[in-house]
């Protein structure tokens, strides 16, 4: 995939030379693919950038879509299991347990789907070094900061999510995982409901703070 998100100023040097590294590497992935536009963020985000496809209509290879589903769903788990320990908020850490449970079961049918199909694509091994840096922000966020991190990166993700499974269903080159990424569509669709709703309430420009906090 082309690299090149965008970074607001202020950000570290070298996380943003780590986040722009990730950018042109999937461990254990293909880089095949097609060029994806502008970088997908949540308003008022300041974070590492998810790339991924910028609308939910572009054209996008079986070789691009499996590597940036597996990683996106290992992703979704890693940061949901911090947040169940870290965040403040129960509807926070609701979500983050929702997060966990759901996307092991999506990883676990496309894992499933790439054992049993011809697609000869590899599920990639490790979680590349984009979503690396976001786990690091969030394991470096201060307490009272944290909630707003991780809202803010799932309101992002779930953006980028839902514009790789609705391209990938909508002009995807495989009719039966084109199939399955159509049914991930309102899944994805609910989680973004109300990851934006959480990032509106507990964001960065919301400051709010659970009662008794």
């Amino acid at each position: 995939m082309s690299g090149g998100g965008a970074f607001r100023p202020g950000l570290p040097a070298f996380l943003a030379l780590l986040v722009l590294s990730g950018c042109n590497q999937t461990d254990g992935a293909s880089e095949q693919g097609p060029a994806n536009g502008s970088a997908t963020v949540a308003k008022h985000y300041e974070g590492p950038k998810p790339e991924g496809v910028s609308r939910p209509d572009e054209a996008v290879t079986t070789t691009f879509y499996i590597p940036q589903a597996a990683i996106g769903d290992m992703y979704e788990m890693e940061a949901g299991k911090i947040a169940m320990v870290r965040a403040r908020a129960p509807e926070v850490k609701a979500f983050a347990r929702m997060m966990v449970a759901d996307h092991q079961r999506s990883s676990d049918r496309l894992r499933r789907f790439v054992a049993d199909n011809p697609v000869n694509i590899a599920i990639p091994r490790n979680i590349d070094a984009r979503r690396r840096a976001m786990l690091g922000q969030l394991n470096g966020a201060g307490d009272r900061e944290f909630d707003s991190v991780y809202v803010g990166q799932q309101a992002a993700a779930h953006l980028e999510a839902f514009n790789l499974q609705s391209s990938y269903a909508r002009r995807g080159d495989y009719p039966a995982l084109r199939k399955m990424a159509g049914e991930m569509v309102p899944v994805i669709a609910a989680h973004r409901k109300q990851a934006e709703a959480l990032d509106a309430r507990f964001g960065p420009t919301a400051r709010s703070v659970p009662a008794g906090q």
